[in-house]
C-alpha cells in the first residue's frame, strides 16, 4: 500500500465516524479553539455563511466553496458549500477533502529553502553557478551573479516557454537533465533583476535542493516540512491520492454548465512552484505556523526572512496592494493592514491563503468554478472586515462588483459545441497517427475513439473540433489549443510538428 493509504486512511475513518449529520459547516466535531473563538466571534458564522449562499444562489454556482479560519492555535472556523449542501444532501466535501493548492507551492518551497540554510546545507547568498554549474544558459548569462534568493524571489531574470509548459502541463522524462537542457537552449533574459514573477526560480531552486542533498524537492518537503507539522493527508504526488476523492478543476458557462472536469495533473507536472495537494486541516497547521513563527520548523530570524519583502513590488490584485515578494510570500495591504498572501490556480481551481502578522490569524479559500476565480478573494476580505470589526457589509458591496464583472466574462466565453466535433470519415482519418517536434517538446498524437478524434499533447487530451478558419481546435482542460495539419504536419502556436512513421 502507499504512503497515503497507510497514513490517510485510518485518521479518514475516524473522522467519518466523528462527523455528524451537520456535515455542511464542518461542525461534526468542535475543539477548543473553534468553541472559543465561536465565542468571541458569535455573530461570525452566520453572517459569513449568509452572505456566501445568498452569492452561490444570485450565482448559481457550481462546484465547491471550502474557507478557513486559521490563529496560533490553529484552526479556529471552517465552512464548505457546494450545491449538494445547500440542497441538504450528503456531500463528500469537508475539512479533509484533497485540494490542489498550485502557485502557493511557492511558500513551502522558500520555507524549504531557508530551513537547509539554517541547517548549513546551503546558502541563499551563494550563486547558482555554486550549486548548478551545469545550467549555463549557453554561458550567455553569468550566473556567478544569480543567487539562489533571486531564484526564490523571482528576481534572477531568466525564463524558459518549454520548461514552463512541460512541468506546468504537459509532462516530460522526470529528469532535471532535460529541463537543464530546456533552459540552456530555450530561454529568454532580463538583466535588470526587478521582480518578474513565474514557475522557473522555484523550479530551479528545486535543482539546487536535488544537486546539494542528493535528495529530491519532493522527499525534502515531507522530511522537513510534512513531517514536523504532521500534515498526514499532504502530498506533492497526485498518486497518493484516490483521483475520485480530489476536488477537480471545473470549466462552466452560462450556456452549456459543466464544460470540462478534471485535475489536469500528474506527479511530473507537481513541481515546486505548483505542486502540492492538501486539505483545510493539514493547511490550518501550516498556516498557523506561519502566523505563530514555529520554532518546529525554523528560528525567529529564519521566519523574519521569510515573512519580509527582499524584493520590492507595485501591483493591485483584487483588492491588494502588493509592496513586495519574500522568498515565497507577497507582502501586500488591505484596509491599511499588513497581509502576506500566496494565491493560486489552475483552470477553474482558485486557492487563497493570507495572513496578518500584526493580528496573528489567517485564512484559506478554495473554490473550483472557473467563473468564481475571485470567490475565494472575496469571502477572505469579507471574513476579516468581520473580524476587524470594519463595516463589513459596505465593503463588501464596494468589492462585489469586482467579482461580478470577471464572473460575468467568464460566464459569457463560448467554448465548441457538439456541432463542430470532426467527423469520423475516411479523409478525416488521414491526420490520425504520431507526430515528433525536433526541439523536444512532448509528442503529440492523433487518434479515434468511438465517433470523434483525440487530440493528445503530452499528458494531456481532448476532442478534436473544427474552428472557424478551417483549422481544429481541442479543449485540453487547463487550455484550448488550435492548431492546423497540412501535408502531414501540425503547426501549432509557432511549434512545428511532422508525423512520423507509421
Amino acid at each position: 500500500m502507499d504512503r497515503m493509504n497507510r497514513i490517510i486512511r485510518p485518521q479518514f475513518l475516524i473522522l467519518l465516524l466523528l462527523i455528524t449529520f451537520s456535515c455542511k459547516t464542518n461542525k461534526g466535531f468542535t475543539s477548543q479553539n473553534t468553541n472559543k473563538f465561536q465565542n468571541e466571534h458569535p455573530q461570525f458564522s452566520s453572517k459569513f455563511e449568509n452572505q456566501l449562499k445568498e452569492l452561490y444562489q444570485e450565482k448559481a454556482l457550481y462546484g465547491d466553496f471550502i474557507f478557513a479560519l486559521v490563529d496560533q492555535n490553529g484552526l479556529a472556523y471552517s465552512f464548505a458549500i457546494n450545491r449538494d449542501i445547500l440542497e441538504e444532501k450528503k456531500s463528500s466535501l469537508n475539512n479533509n477533502s484533497p485540494i490542489y493548492i498550485a502557485s502557493s507551492t511557492k511558500s513551502f518551497t522558500g520555507t524549504l529553502l531557508k530551513i537547509l540554510e539554517q541547517k548549513n546545507i546551503l546558502d541563499l547568498n551563494k550563486s547558482l553557478n555554486d550549486y548548478l554549474p551545469q545550467l549555463n544558459f549557453k554561458d550567455s548569462i553569468n550566473t556567478k551573479k544569480i543567487t539562489i534568493k533571486n531564484l526564490l524571489n523571482h528576481t534572477h531574470g531568466a525564463f524558459s516557454t518549454s520548461m514552463t509548459w512541460k512541468t506546468a502541463f504537459l509532462g516530460y522524462s522526470g529528469r532535471n537533465e532535460e529541463l537543464i537542457n530546456d533552459l540552456n537552449t530555450d530561454f529568454i533574459y532580463d538583466p535588470s533583476g526587478k521582480f518578474r514573477y513565474s514557475n522557473v526560480g522555484p523550479i530551479i531552486a528545486s535543482m539546487v535542493v536535488y544537486n546539494v542533498t542528493g535528495k529530491s524537492w519532493k522527499s525534502e518537503m515531507t522530511d522537513y516540512i510534512f513531517t514536523p507539522l504532521k500534515m498526514e493527508n499532504t502530498s506533492t504526488n497526485v498518486s497518493d491520492y484516490d483521483l475520485d476523492d480530489i476536488r477537480p478543476s471545473l470549466t462552466v458557462s452560462k450556456d452549456k454548465g459543466v464544460v470540462e472536469k478534471g485535475l489536469y495533473k500528474e506527479d511530473v507536472t507537481m513541481h515546486a512552484a505548483g505542486g502540492i495537494i492538501s486539505t483545510i486541516n493539514d493547511l490550518s497547521k501550516w498556516l498557523s505556523a506561519n502566523i505563530r513563527e514555529d520554532s518546529i520548523l525554523m528560528d525567529k530570524n529564519s521566519w523574519s526572512e521569510l515573512h519580509t519583502s527582499t524584493t520590492p513590488q507595485d501591483k493591485e490584485y483584487f483588492t491588494y496592494q502588493r509592496t513586495g515578494y519574500s522568498l515565497g510570500w507577497d507582502v501586500a495591504e488591505y484596509q491599511k493592514e499588513k497581509i502576506l498572501t500566496r494565491f493560486g490556480g489552475l483552470a477553474g481551481i482558485s486557492f487563497h491563503i493570507s495572513f496578518m502578522p500584526d493580528k496573528k490569524f489567517g485564512i484559506i479559500a478554495f473554490s473550483n468554478d472557473n467563473r468564481a476565480y475571485l470567490l475565494p478573494h472575496l469571502m477572505a476580505d469579507y471574513a476579516y472586515n468581520l473580524i476587524n470589526e470594519m463595516p463589513a457589509d459596505s465593503i463588501f458591496k464596494s468589492e462585489k462588483p469586482k467579482f461580478d464583472k470577471s464572473f460575468k466574462s467568464e460566464n459569457e466565453i463560448l467554448y465548441p459545441t457538439d456541432s463542430q466535433i470532426l467527423t469520423i470519415n475516411n479523409d478525416n482519418d488521414k491526420i490520425i497517427g504520431t507526430y515528433q517536434n525536433t526541439e523536444n517538446w512532448p509528442t503529440i498524437s492523433i487518434v479515434k475513439k468511438d465517433n470523434f478524434y483525440i487530440f493528445n499533447w503530452g499528458i494531456l487530451n481532448g476532442k478534436i473540433y473544427e474552428n472557424k478558419d478551417g483549422g481544429y481546435l481541442s479543449n485540453l482542460g487547463v487550455l484550448t489549443r488550435e492548431f492546423e495539419i497540412k501535408n502531414d504536419t501540425i503547426l501549432t502556436g509557432s511549434l512545428i510538428y511532422k508525423k512520423g512513421n507509421e
